[in-house]
């Protein structure tokens, strides 16, 4: 809830990681984190799946999908804002995809990166609490094919990447060896997604901006994802979240602002064949908002397995501290400091 300080009225705001849920309706399926969620007066999710029972899967590709009862559950936790751009919203067809929309909406669970054409996949989500607006928008750069919104298709909000490889020493000189990957952002794309923040900024006290990106099972940020980051927060953006690896990445701070590269999975209700013991690793970002932007941004180690509550971990020990011990690495390249106060993680910028 709101909290008093220093004679200005900051409010809460608390990011999870993925979730695709799917399971028996039942009561506290967030465990210990309902309380938290319950209890901030902004709670974000992205969405990994749609909820619908209609439609035909999508060839050669994983799919996945909830029982409509699942927006309940939800509802009920405590999420108000969540993100619908990513590469498993239309898994089941447009049908599927546009009734999960309409579900959301019912239960005044607000919605963005994705719509009945391209104009709507743009359209923020906006939510007032007292005297703080907080706007969001949601975009994905993994696409399958057909996911993209279009003019007369709907779909998610795309930001599309390129990809170049980079043979050491030419292409002749060291058969056998991996290429170096160098990916960077359509420039078309990036400029529809600066103009749309930049346009939200100018209504809005708070900008938060989700991407749906990076590798798949990679704990390493691409150049993709930093060119992304770095033009959102140019652009406006007070608050950068990143998600889609299912693997944890690092925090980056930039202008002074957050950018949570990917906090992994909250709730993954699948039998996922390639996923790993570093895929049940996940953290909860929380941060106090004013009209200033972001204050003492913390994160909650927790744990995850498929069916199962989310745990919150103690970072003192056990596999709270190795989750500690994996962010004060993956956070080296950006010099994003940590610090344990009670039982949560503090985070500051580096040098």
């Amino acid at each position: 809830m709101s909290q008093k300080l220093k004679n200005k009225t900051f409010y809460s705001f608390i990011a999870c990681g993925d979730i695709a849920i799917n399971r028996k309706s039942g009561e506290n399926t967030f465990g210990k984190l309902t309380n938290i969620f319950q209890n901030s007066d902004f709670t974000f999710g992205n969405l990994e799946l749609p909820l619908s029972k209609i439609g035909k899967k999508q060839p050669e590709k994983i799919c996945l999908r909830g029982d409509p009862a699942m927006a309940n559950i939800l509802k009920n936790a405590g999420f108000n804002l969540m993100a619908f751009a990513n590469n498993h919203a239309l898994d089941y067809g447009e049908k599927a995809f546009l009734e999960t929309i309409d579900l959301m909406r019912s239960k005044q669970i607000l919605i963005a990166g994705a719509g009945k054409n391209l104009k709507q996949s743009r359209e923020p989500a906006i939510i007032e609490k007292e005297e703080l607006k907080l706007g969001m928008l949601c975009f994905s750069s993994i696409i399958p094919n057909g996911f993209d919104a279009q003019s007369n298709r709907p779909g998610i909000n795309p930001i599309r990447i390129n990809t170049k490889y980079i043979f050491k020493g030419g292409k002749h000189e060291y058969p056998g060896t991996l290429p170096e990957d160098k990916t960077y952002t359509l420039q078309k794309d990036l400029e529809r997604m600066k103009k749309d923040i930049q346009a939200l900024k100018k209504k809005v006290d708070v900008v938060l901006v989700n991407h749906h990106w990076g590798t798949s099972m990679t704990h390493k940020v691409k150049d993709f994802e930093r060119e992304i980051a770095y033009a959102s927060i140019d652009s406006g953006a007070d608050i950068v979240l990143g998600g889609h690896p299912h693997v944890l990445q690092g925090i980056e701070f930039y202008k002074k602002r957050p950018i949570v590269y990917s906090m992994g999975n909250l709730i993954f209700d699948f039998d996922i064949p390639f996923f790993t013991e570093a895929t049940k690793q996940t953290f909860i970002f929380g941060c106090k908002l004013n009209k200033n932007g972001v204050k003492d941004p913390y994160l909650i180690p927790c744990k995850n397995n498929a069916w199962e509550k989310p745990k919150i971990l103690n970072p003192r020990k056990g596999n709270g501290r190795t989750i500690l011990q994996s962010i004060n690495e993956l956070n080296l390249p950006f010099s994003t400091k940590t610090k344990i106060k009670n039982s949560i993680i503090k985070l500051y910028p580096g040098n």
